[in-house]
């Protein structure tokens, strides 16, 4: 009983202190949203957003490293073995080569179609969004290592030094006449310092001497297994994330998408105040069941801090939301305000899915997860085709789909706990 409370205690003043730094990070990458919308013309900030969206879609391959890195980083923290956290390092170093090397190499070669379909003035944005990604891979690496060594101070102000880096630089590039090249450049000058930072507080597992995966405790076939769960499940949640802006983009002209960029900005801060909760959650939870324990009441937790905070955030959006958007943004976007309750739907459902992966991604019981949600997407994408008569009509159908995907992950969860203790039962018989 004691233990328990020790790790609630734990949970609860990581998840602060991660919750401050992380709400830091993103008043700088609102700021930035206001700012870039009050500097730049309706359809600019359209395009603007419309490329951080594609580095998003693009960084699916970062965000998993992130979270493979974690995991193993966090069961070889247990007894401190160095050789093993930089195998792990030194495994996901070639990963993220690799995978920077075929990205390169199909967005060059989907370049011209990428653009168009996307309706980008310039070819060099996507270019662009692919250096950014490229730089994501490398500070995957190290917000993983953190993350997986519970150096959550750290891990946080990786996103503020991200946050600070793209406001400031944006901000001078911007005015400078850059626009959305400012802004790219500006997101990349975060990228590189927040990188830097990391690898200040791993140094002594990058050079610990040289490892091989094989033979320093990484199963390389369970390891396969993972990857390949997360990939799914981690993959289907980032498009779904960052895909909104994108999916909009496609049956919507500039202006359409530029309300409905404003609208998300606002409509998504119900999503961010969990992200501290599921970085805590994380390794939290892979330590507990590694050790055999119960993980429940840290689930418990994470939904009701993370859930809790997204559906109040989601209810001061609907009532407050078009003083907000008058405040923050420019009359042009006033009309936003009618998009504002399906974006809350939507974000709302998005962030219990979110808690619910990370859970079990962290006990390995991915695999119904990630089934429901490729279902989901292609759901979304197909239906898509039918209900967009509106941007409203469209992001509403999105929410109800994924309140549906959320729904079906808690029978199963419910499942899983049945069966462990059928299982139980039987074992005392």
């Amino acid at each position: 009983m004691k233990r328990m409370k020790k790790t609630g205690r734990e949970f609860e003043k990581n998840s602060f202190m991660l919750f401050v730094l992380m709400m830091s990070a993103n008043v700088c990458n609102y700021l930035f949203q206001i700012i870039m919308g009050n500097l730049m013309e309706v359809e600019q900030y359209a395009q603007a957003n419309t490329v951080v969206s594609l580095v998003g879609v693009l960084s699916i391959p970062t965000t998993i490293i992130t979270m493979i890195s974690a995991r193993y980083i966090a069961l070889n923290a247990l007894n401190e073995e160095k050789t093993r956290i930089r195998s792990v390092i030194s495994l996901m170093l070639k990963v993220a080569t690799c995978v920077g090397l075929i990205l390169a190499v199909v967005i060059l070669l989907l370049l011209n179609k990428i653009t168009s379909l996307f309706a980008l003035d310039s070819r060099c944005y996507v270019i662009g969004a692919l250096v950014i990604t490229v730089a994501n891979l490398c500070y995957s690496i190290t917000s993983g290592t953190l993350q997986g060594l519970k150096k959550f101070f750290q891990y946080g102000m990786q996103s503020i030094l991200i946050a600070i880096g793209k406001l400031i630089f944006s901000i001078v590039l911007v005015i400078l006449g850059w626009k959305v090249y400012g802004i790219i450049v500006a997101i990349l000058i975060g990228t590189l310092l927040a990188i830097v930072y990391g690898m200040r507080y791993m140094k002594k597992y990058v050079w610990s001497g040289k490892a091989r995966a094989a033979e320093h405790g990484i199963d390389l076939k369970e390891f396969m297994h993972y990857s390949i769960g997360t990939i799914v499940a981690q993959g289907c949640v980032i498009a779904l994330t960052n895909g909104d802006i994108l999916l909009v983009k496609a049956y919507f002209n500039d202006t359409e998408a530029g309300l409905y960029s404003s609208a998300s900005v606002l409509g998504k801060i119900a999503m961010y105040v969990s992200t501290a909760i599921v970085a805590t959650l994380f390794p939290m939870v892979v330590e507990k069941h590694q050790k055999g324990e119960s993980t429940e009441r840290l689930l418990g937790k994470a939904m009701l801090y993370g859930g809790g905070m997204a559906v109040a955030c989601a209810s001061g959006m609907l009532l407050f939301g078009k003083l907000v958007i008058g405040m923050l943004f420019a009359e042009r976007y006033l009309q936003a305000i009618n998009i504002l309750p399906a974006v809350c739907i939507y974000v709302v459902a998005l962030t219990f899915i979110t808690v619910m992966m990370n859970y079990l991604l962290a006990i390995d019981r991915v695999k119904v997860f990630g089934t429901v949600m490729v279902v989901s997407l292609v759901t979304i994408i197909v239906f898509s085709v039918w209900f967009h008569e509106s941007v409203t009509q469209l992001m509403t159908m999105a929410g109800c789909v994924l309140l549906i995907a959320f729904l079906l992950n808690v029978l199963y969860l419910q499942y899983i706990r049945h069966r462990v203790k059928t299982k139980n039962e039987e074992g005392r018989v």
